[in-house]
């Protein structure tokens, strides 16, 4: 079995006593490694649908050996890659057998992709700064990896439609990518520069690595997270995001079924099927929020404590009266000065906070329909129902087969 300590190669073979003795094994390499929490659930997901395959045979190839082991005689029947290091593309330069890449580093793609919609990405982090007041935003990331230049695009698009800018820091342009996920200094140079923006300022990051560096570089220039600078990553990795302080709020990927579509494509390839012309991409599953990007960079006062109460009990159903009940203003009033201050009435962000929290249920826990409805502050199943329709052109039960299951696969919530 493939040893996570110490990343060795080996060899796991899917429950050999129901191998059919006259059935020939197929031999699937995975060429990556496990350092983050992206790769680790791929590799649950693979093994979830392999589990049903007991003649697969996976084998795993350590980093330090895949671009000799590639060019060698080492000869699987199809490959799941994380094509992200020049080494590695060298090495598969000559490779003739089906392969399905599930890395976003390099825009030039000889195999099929399978992984996030990075578009989706960008955009998700543009509101999420949005709905929390900013109007300063920034990005850091490096500027030659396509998942990282993706999601910085779709970012300030986003929030170019809504009328604001994002200054973006590429003073790394040389830094390769890390498959070993080892930390680095961003230097003096990511100081003065964080130092020069606007406060209070959401900074988008590309994943939760470089999230990690901004919220220790913003420690060093002595401004505070998430008062001054509220952080988001990508790919909710919960050793980095929880130990991060404050702990770093992140964007969900839908690693696990990335993991599990890579591998269902690649046998599907294997039977003679053409690899797709465009790669495969799922959408993020929503924003786990954490203590980094928790700030209502709102002057109005009232307005702060209307969207405090809403999100505090956002477990209950609420109506505007409730809200009422709690802030000193008459409704036309505050209704006046929730869209002036956020873009939308008080009703809107009591819809847009239960939904919100409905698509975390879903996409996180096993509760059932009934219980996420409950949970999330709608009156029963049948006004969540009603709800996700209106907003997300989608029903919860789909919504959450999207985020949670294989493409395909029947939904058991209830």
């Amino acid at each position: 079995m493939y040893h996570f300590a110490t990343g060795r190669e080996s060899t796991v073979v899917m429950n050999p006593a129901a191998m059919n003795p006259g059935a020939r094994p197929t031999h699937v390499g995975l060429a990556f490694v496990h350092s983050f929490a992206y790769y680790r659930r791929i590799l649950r997901g693979i093994w979830r649908y392999v589990e049903a395959r007991p003649q697969w045979q996976l084998t795993s190839i350590a980093p330090e050996q895949q671009p000799a082991r590639l060019r060698g005689r080492f000869r699987p029947d199809g490959l799941i890659v994380a094509l992200n290091t020049t080494a590695l593309e060298r090495a598969l330069a000559t490779w003739r057998r089906p392969a399905v890449n599930i890395s976003a580093v390099f825009s030039r793609q000889r195999f099929a992709r399978v992984g996030v919609d990075n578009v989706q990405v960008g955009r998700l982090a543009a509101n999420h700064f949005l709905e929390r007041g900013l109007r300063h935003f920034a990005f850091v990331g490096p500027p030659r990896h396509l998942f990282s230049t993706q999601r910085r695009e779709a970012f300030c698009q986003a929030l170019q439609e809504m009328g604001h800018t994002a200054a973006c820091y590429d003073g790394a342009a040389k830094l390769e990518f890390d498959p070993l996920g080892h930390l680095w200094d961003l230097g003096p140079h990511v100081l003065r520069w964080l130092r020069k923006l606007p406060t209070p300022v959401g900074v988008f990051t590309p994943n939760d690595l470089w999230g990690v560096q901004v919220v220790l570089a913003c420690r060093r220039a002595d401004l505070r997270v998430p008062e001054d600078v509220a952080v988001l990553g990508v790919d909710d990795d919960d050793l980095y995001c929880e130990l991060t302080r404050p702990r770093l709020s992140s964007i969900i990927v839908p690693a696990e079924q990335i993991g599990y579509e890579a591998v269902a494509l690649l046998e599907r390839l294997l039977a003679g099927e053409k690899p797709p012309c465009e790669p495969v991409l799922l959408p993020p599953a929503g924003i786990n929020a954490r203590r980094s990007s928790e700030v209502l960079a709102i002057e109005d006062e009232d307005v702060v404590a209307a969207v405090r109460f809403i999100r505090e009990h956002a477990h209950r159903p609420l109506r505007v009266a409730d809200v009422l009940e709690h802030v000193p203003l008459g409704r036309r009033t505050l209704e006046r000065r929730c869209r002036a201050a956020l873009g939308w009435g008080v009703a809107e962000e009591i819809r847009r906070t239960h939904v919100e929290r409905a698509c975390r249920l879903l996409a996180g826990t096993n509760l059932s329909m009934r219980a996420v409805a409950s949970h999330a502050g709608f009156f029963d199943y049948r006004h969540l129902a009603v709800v996700f329709r209106k907003q997300l052109r989608t029903t919860p039960t789909a919504y959450r087969r999207q985020m949670r299951s294989p493409i395909g696969a029947e939904d058991t919530s209830g």
